[in-house]
């Protein structure tokens, strides 16, 4: 298990008022957005045991209040931290792997904002449209797909990075984390 990257806006010691944010798969300008809006961040590894030790260490710095947000693989893990690992919330972009998972839909309890490329080679929108299904009448569950877009559309660097579709699906996941404060 690997944490890394602990970046805060307050005190060392101090109990934060924003929710605390796991990234998995995340560049490090995400990293950086998300802790220059007060969050504090850790980054993790993708997996229960990893993701549950970064909650578990994230937790008493943000009064308990975790928000799982994952890029790719990391996605799956975000979907998994809200039906496995009691977080806060979960956010993926173009996450990959849920559509294996869709047995778990029905433990989601908490927020849960998912963004696909229409365009996502390794989401096909077949997949997307099950895992629309499998969540539909969830109110606590967003997804949204960007025209166009690709796997990695919300990775500034990657060659499939649309600066357009991924401000959007930045701003609707900060919608997300903002009301957890």
């Amino acid at each position: 298990m690997r944490l890394a990257r602990f970046i805060t806006s307050g005190r060392e010691g101090s109990v934060m008022t924003a929710a605390g944010i796991v990234l998995i798969g995340a560049p490090d300008s995400a990293a950086a957005r998300f802790a220059q809006r007060g969050y504090p961040v850790l980054a993790s590894e993708p997996g229960d045991d990893a993701v549950r030790a970064a909650i578990a260490a994230l937790g008493p710095v943000c009064g308990g209040r975790v928000a799982v947000v994952g890029y790719g693989v990391g996605g799956c893990s975000a979907f998994l931290a809200v039906t496995r690992l009691g977080a806060a919330a979960g956010i993926g972009f173009h996450p990959i792997g849920i559509g294996a998972r869709l047995r778990e839909a029905g433990l989601v309890r908490a927020p849960l904002s998912l963004h696909f490329g229409d365009a996502d080679a390794l989401v096909p929108l077949p997949e997307v449209r099950a895992i629309k299904g499998a969540l539909e009448g969830f109110a606590t569950t967003e997804i949204y797909r960007y025209p166009g877009a690709a796997q990695g559309f919300a990775v500034d660097g990657d060659p499939a990075f649309d600066p357009a579709a991924a401000a959007l699906a930045e701003r609707r996941a900060f919608d997300v984390l903002d009301a957890l404060r």
